[in-house]
């Protein structure tokens, strides 16, 4: 499947059409797109099914073509499959005192890092591929999560990168075992300022986080304690 085609499915189905008009491709493409982009979630539960490698190879190439400032592509991409080095990984990767298993539990894990010899500018280009990808694998039918909590040096130790090689993130990716709830997202008059900075109502740092991120795993588990059985307080049931 190429590229355009994956971007753009409805293509396909309009060549069946005998006559229509750019707006109306133009249309469909701007509806398409955002729909694809809101409905990218942050997958921490994966199928334990394979990813194939030409999937993985579009990902890529998606990343590849992010923008880059004065051209100079300083990205470095390293894709871990093998179950004990993710494994490793996964054990310095933390948010504060909470884990990521998604990290060892995903099928692949992607390296995001940049090449310091040009330029310190590099960690937003990386950031920008790494949208791309994520973008991708969510057109695919993939899930990813990106997490940027971790010990960069021992991740740098386990993979053997050069010293002169930034990490930025690392991209969990396979097929969703979770179907994510649509998190939060503040208001477009909230947050968008017309010709220069004005009084706009802002939301609190905290507000949503519990629904989303890191912090949701905390609620999740707390839910899943509370359903269980053996964790019914005796003072709390009823005398028979």
């Amino acid at each position: 499947m190429r590229l355009e085609e994956t971007f753009y499915p409805f293509l396909s189905s309009l060549k069946t059409v005998d006559t229509f008009s750019p707006s109306l491709i133009r249309f469909q493409a701007e509806v398409d797109t955002l729909n694809l982009l809101k409905s990218r979630r942050s997958i921490r539960i994966y199928q334990d099914i394979p990813v194939p490698q030409d999937l993985i190879l579009q990902i890529l190439e998606a990343g590849r073509w992010a923008p880059t400032g004065a051209n100079l592509q300083p990205w470095h991409f390293i894709v871990v499959k093998d179950p004990e080095t993710r494994k490793r990984i996964g054990e310095v990767a933390r948010f504060f005192f909470i884990k990521s298993p998604h990290v060892e539990k995903a099928p692949v894990l992607l390296v995001l890092g940049f090449d310091t010899r040009k330029g310190k500018y590099g960690r937003y280009d990386v950031t920008l591929a790494g949208g791309n990808m994520m973008t991708m694998a969510q057109s695919l039918g993939l899930g990813t999560c990106w997490i940027g909590a971790f010990d960069a040096r021992r991740v740098k130790e386990i993979l053997e990168i050069p010293e002169h090689i930034e990490v930025i993130a690392l991209l969990t990716l396979g097929y969703p075992g979770e179907k994510p709830e649509t998190p939060p997202r503040v208001e477009l008059e909230k947050i968008v300022h017309w010709e220069s900075w004005s009084n706009v109502r802002r939301r609190s740092f905290g507000d949503g986080m519990i629904r989303s991120g890191p912090f949701s795993l905390i609620k999740k588990f707390l839910k899943k304690r509370a359903k269980a059985p053996n964790n019914r307080h005796p003072i709390a049931e009823k005398p028979r």
